[in-house]
């Protein structure tokens, strides 16, 4: 059979696509592939027993809907946040392709109001702080799903799809694309042992931050023009919600931007999780991988956020995923496969941390899958006396942010290394080839990625 479009991705780009593609045209054939299962399908093990058992495919990660569906889900309501598409279609529409993924949450009833979209006095003194320490505040109303909400949320768009007659195949990985005269007419992928093929002229690349490799692969091996982009590279930080209150009760997520003194390097926040939990993401490849995310009703007694740096890297290197690999698998030779963890204050002291060390401390860690160690093991010089800085910068922000209590998990890693050459169509040099979302290299966040998979179908049909 031969579909009118094919979103090799389930994710938010590919949900979203689809939802486009049947709202402007009936009785398409509409097919999206994901190497994962079925939103109701995807269960974590964890959930009921407590202990990750190294599912052969994690559903944390995989499956439809995508990693948004297992996250804190916030989606931020500005370009400046979440990617950086915004460079090749504009600012401006990527505003107003953001309201209108809003009018979508709304309508399958999301309906809370977005926090930081009005200034009072703390919310001024706080961005006060910010530019007298060389921080810049980008501070973008926000709307926070929860992960138990946007499951909710989620599920009614995956049931308002398949009543509009979009098929997914799900359990599927991407082998191969089907181009010819630098035409794509398909995709080939894997269903266990065996290999199928999908045809389409229309082909919506989604494959989500994890993809980043498969993309990378593809694009040499087809000419599809690409540059290597970043990766950030940091920890998942945790402290005490006590210390965050006035940040978490005004902004709920307040991300800041810092340039290193000496190595002049990009530092970020990233993701912030008031009475939040620290989440586990095993990929491929033994890498283990520290993230954070916060429910609705269920709430700890800490806020986890990531300090991330940003590195982009200059000719002849060229394995900017194989490097930040590396050093996830560094990470996880120490631990065994988990999490290696250290307290600010261990670190700042050269010591590693152990069990009974963290043991005196006012915090209690919010998972368990962790080692107590050093991470200057594992992570490089620059990138380490970079979090460091960047920690002592947010404590004049947020006193009380560089204490003991705040926890280090290690490592935490955003990979973006294939950036695709793409034009305002979302298309690449392939004809009827589209990139978006996290894996395309300009989206990091779930509006971007909504945002891209929307515009791809919309220039497919104005074609």
């Amino acid at each position: 059979m031969k579909y009118d479009i094919i979103f090799m991705g389930g994710g938010q780009s590919g949900i979203f696509g689809a939802y486009e593609a049947v709202e402007m045209k009936k009785n398409l054939k509409i097919l999206v592939i994901d190497k994962g299962k079925m939103l109701e399908n995807r269960v974590c093990p964890k959930e009921k027993t407590g202990k990750c058992i190294n599912c052969p495919m994690c559903a944390i990660i995989h499956g439809i809907t995508g990693a948004g569906a297992f996250s804190d889900s916030k989606f931020n309501m500005d370009y400046r946040v979440g990617g950086d598409v915004h460079t090749v279609v504009g600012k401006s529409i990527v505003n107003e392709m953001i309201k209108y993924v809003v009018s979508i949450y709304k309508k399958f009833g999301f309906a809370e109001k977005p926090t930081g979209a009005e200034y009072n006095s703390a919310m001024f003194e706080i961005k006060k702080k910010c530019i007298e320490n060389g921080v810049q505040l980008v501070d973008t109303p926000t709307m926070h799903l929860g992960t138990d909400g946007s499951r909710k949320l989620y599920s009614q768009l995956v049931s308002y799809l398949l009543e509009k007659g979009v098929e997914f195949r799900t359990e599927r990985s991407l082998d191969d694309l089907i181009i010819e005269d630098n035409h794509v007419s398909g995709v080939i992928v894997k269903n266990k042992d065996k290999i199928e093929e999908y045809l389409s002229d229309n082909v919506v690349l989604a494959l989500g931050r994890s993809g980043a490799e498969k993309v990378m692969t593809l694009c040499k091996k087809y000419g599809i023009k690409y540059e290597n982009g970043a990766v950030d590279i940091g920890v998942r930080a945790e402290i005490p919600d006590i210390i965050m209150k006035e940040i978490n009760e005004n902004f709920y997520e307040a991300k800041m931007i810092y340039y290193s003194r000496n190595y002049k390097d990009k530092m970020r926040t990233f993701c912030s999780n008031p009475s939040g939990f620290i989440a586990v993401e095993k990929h491929a490849n033994d890498v283990v991988l520290a993230n954070g995310h916060a429910f609705k009703d269920k709430k700890s007694n800490n806020t986890n956020l990531a300090l991330l740096c940003t590195k982009t890297f200059t000719e002849p290197f060229k394995q900017p995923f194989e490097y930040a690999t590396a050093i996830a698998k560094m990470a996880s030779m120490l631990t065994g496969g988990k999490l290696l963890v250290q307290s600010y204050a261990d670190l700042k002291g050269g010591r590693r941390s152990t069990d009974e060390k963290l043991s005196r401390l006012n915090i209690v860690p919010t998972t368990e899958e962790y080692v107590a160690g050093d991470i200057a093991l594992a992570c490089p010089k620059r990138i380490l006396d970079n979090i460091i800085e960047f920690i002592e910068i947010h404590d004049k922000i947020t006193p009380g942010f560089a204490s003991g209590d705040l926890l280090l998990y290690f490592p935490e890693i955003k990979f973006r290394s294939t950036r695709m050459e793409i034009g305002k169509n979302m298309e690449t040099c392939v004809k009827g080839l589209y990139a978006a979302g996290d894996s395309s290299g300009y989206g990091s966040g779930l509006n971007i990625a909504a945002v891209m998979g929307i515009l791809a179908v919309r220039n497919i049909f104005r074609r």
